[in-house]
């Protein structure tokens, strides 16, 4: 029970700091908050994926990370060359399945 009343409350807080914008009169977000917002998409995708490269199971280890590692600047490299999202994901994804099947 306790944890559902933890999760209402983090639902509300949610709700009421989105509804806090739609709620004022001003279209425009503050100048301090306009300028902090463009990076809110870059912050949450590092905090996102940076713990997936350096730690893919929970744990550091060179067995683990490395391919992460190799997977991930295999995408940003046939990105760079290609311009092409699909052929950098895929290129990565298959030098990670390979990686998978050399290595144990």
């Amino acid at each position: 029970m306790r944890d559902l009343l933890i999760l209402v409350a983090i639902g509300l807080g949610t709700y009421g700091l989105r509804a806090a914008f739609l709620v004022r009169a001003r279209p425009a977000p503050p100048a301090a908050l306009a300028r902090l917002l463009p990076h809110v998409g870059p912050a949450v995708l590092a905090a996102i994926t940076v713990p997936a490269l350096l730690a893919p199971r929970g744990a550091m280890s060179v067995g683990d990370t490395l391919p992460a590692l190799l997977a991930a600047a295999t995408a940003w490299l046939l990105w760079r060359r290609t311009r092409s999202l699909p052929v950098a994901l895929l290129g990565a994804l298959g030098l990670s399945s390979l990686m998978a099947w050399v290595l144990p």
